[in-house]
């Protein structure tokens, strides 16, 4: 495939077009042009050297920096799904156990394959995993606590190609919760992430198809990661889709053009009665949504002819036809970018264009006006870049900041902050357009290679059905030893209501918090992993009853591997929640035992 227009090397696109223009970090920037072909300043690869990292960072070249409010499916996304085949952790990495550092999904949410699966042709693990989990507090309440035990039945399907025709993975996990005392919470959930992309016509048509689902709670108050036990009331399941065609043509060295279709489509289901998407006084923060969008987008972005400049237009279309605040909404921008590289580590840019963005509610949002942003791209080392930029859009000032920062080989540091108008159900698609997915199915930034959080997975600030100004910042520290994998993460983020739809309300959110987890490979088939978490939200208005909370929540978690193809857990749990102007303290105990057998 190395002829094909899909990795389009010689004009620098950033997957799915290629992986010679290395392009800059996500979240909510505006577009950044990297280097032509060739030069070294582009070339960031990230991998770290220590065997057990289960989530090697992925090659930047992943999205080229349009802001996902303006970037969703396929013109912006520019993530091919066939890079969760080609770049992923070694096979050392795999050998031995296959989970996130955090081991708070373990081994339910990642399925290790066979080793030496990697490379062409396919490879497809379906798996079957049961675990029993007690706790002496199901509904996380203050008083009249209760005690039950919750059995889950998770069948897995792992599948990964690497064809001349296509190229992806998918990691399908759905799972049956089944309660011993209080049946009518029993319930099946869907869970599943895949990306892949279809060959048409060599060099010239493709089909980029991706998907996403999972469950959070609607009111918040749980720490942002672990598998929360939550109640079907207060529970919302989001399935996301997109399918993309696209061409590509590549006027010689001089500049490469790519014109396409998006169809993309999202559901967002509130369990059972509704009562977890209502506030203190009975009103609606979260109803259920739903939406369809066609977008047509065009893209041309110039080649190595043009030497230290790099300059890319484009036009992107998008109609709703959704619920809510998304009833005949519409999002449009033309931009034009440009990169200079003064040397090969310093680069200056520069943006401009015209945008126009319509949303329904109350009160209705309409703009229409230009964008613009400024800014400069450092790239100290092959194992580093930062960026740092001021941007107009979406009618506000706001920094970008985006970087990945190696250090001595051992240690990385990620850093992100950006702002951006969107909904709840927009940020479920765009998570479609700006990761990628490891070997076992997970999303990570497509650019950088950090774990990514999927948004409609984060139970730790309620969920709403408003238009938001949403503020987020996360900064990350992992060190990985032979034996050893220590990450601190850092994270923020801010919630104000734009506009929310006819007979529901919207407050103002804002959340903080603080994870430390530690992973030690006990023997060559035993690890233990721990973690500890704090945050504290903000939430006025009593979003699901709560205003002002802390949250501390700590998991020991001990796994092994009996058989190459049988492993098990055993994991310990604590969570304890304070809202002010409530009396004692949300405690939770959780005990976890599991089992997988993959075949």
């Amino acid at each position: 495939m190395a002829n094909t227009v899909r990795p389009m090397a010689a004009e620098g696109f950033g997957r799915p077009y290629g992986t010679t223009f290395r392009t800059t970090m996500r979240l909510g920037f505006a577009l950044i042009l990297a280097l032509p072909a060739g030069r070294a300043a582009a070339q960031m690869p990230l991998s770290l050297s220590a065997p057990t990292s289960s989530f090697a960072p992925v090659r930047p070249g992943g999205p080229n920096g349009l802001a996902p409010e303006n970037n969703t499916a396929g013109a912006p996304s520019d993530v091919a799904p066939a890079a969760p085949g080609t770049i992923i952790s070694s096979s050392e990495g795999l050998e031995g156990y296959g989970f996130n550092p955090s081991g708070m999904d373990f081994p339910f949410s990642s399925v290790a394959p066979p080793p030496g699966i990697q490379g062409r042709g396919w490879s497809i693990t379906p798996s079957i995993a049961a675990q029993i989990l007690g706790t002496d507090n199901v509904s996380q309440t203050t008083t009249r606590q209760r005690s039950d035990f919750i059995t889950t039945i998770t069948p897995g399907l792992l599948v990964s190609t690497d064809t001349s025709r296509l190229q992806g993975i998918a990691n399908f996990t759905p799972y049956a919760q089944i309660y011993a005392r209080d049946t009518s919470q029993t319930r099946i959930n869907q869970r599943y992430n895949a990306q892949f992309l279809v060959t048409v016509v060599p060099d010239a048509l493709f089909l980029d198809i991706r998907g996403a689902a999972a469950v959070q709670a609607a009111g918040g108050g749980f720490s942002t990661q672990g598998t929360p036990v939550i109640d079907r009331n207060n529970q919302v399941q989001t399935q996301s889709f997109q399918i993309s065609p696209y061409y590509v043509h590549r006027f010689a060295d001089t500049a490469t053009a790519r014109i396409g279709y998006a169809f993309q489509s999202v559901r967002q289901n509130l369990g059972s009665n509704g009562a977890g998407g209502l506030t203190s006084q009975g009103t609606p923060f979260f109803s259920n949504q739903d939406f369809t969008a066609n977008e047509g987008y065009a893209v041309i972005r110039t080649g190595p002819d043009f030497g230290r400049l790099a300059a890319e237009t484009r036009i992107v279309s998008t109609d709703y036809d959704g619920t809510g605040v998304l009833r005949a909404a519409s999002r449009r921008i033309a931009t034009v970018e440009t990169r200079y590289s003064i040397t090969r580590q310093f680069a200056v840019l520069a943006e401009g264009g015209y945008e126009a963005q319509r949303y329904s509610g109350v009160p209705p949002f309409r703009l229409s006006e230009g964008v613009w942003g400024f800014g400069f791209r450092l790239t100290p080392s092959e194992q580093s870049a930062i960026t740092v930029k001021y941007t107009h859009r979406n009618g506000f000032d706001s920094p970008v900041v985006n970087a990945v920062v190696g250090l001595g080989g051992r240690t990385q540091i990620f850093a992100s902050y950006a702002e951006t108008l969107t909904t709840g159900a927009q940020r479920a698609v765009d998570l479609l357009s700006t990761t990628t997915l490891d070997a076992l199915g997970n999303p990570v930034d497509a650019a950088t290679g950090a774990p990514v959080a999927q948004p409609f997975a984060d139970s730790f600030l309620g969920t709403q059905s408003s238009l938001q100004r949403l503020r987020r910042g996360v900064v990350s520290i992992s060190q990985a030893w032979p034996r050893d994998i220590i990450t601190l993460s850092l994270s923020y983020e801010q919630r104000r209501p734009i506009a929310v739809a006819l007979g529901s309300t919207a407050v103002q959110q804002r959340g903080a918090s603080a994870t430390l987890s530690w992973t030690h490979l006990l023997t060559p088939d035993t690890s233990f992993i721990g973690s500890l978490q704090y945050g504290r939200f903000d939430q006025p208005g009593g979003v699901a009853g709560q205003g002002s909370s802390d949250v501390f929540s700590a998991f020991a978690t001990l796994t092994t591997q009996f058989t190459p193809g049988l492993s098990g857990f055993l994991q310990y749990g604590l969570t304890n929640r304070v809202n002010e102007g409530q009396t004692g303290h949300t405690l939770q105990n959780i005990v976890i035992i599991g089992l997988r057998q993959s075949f």
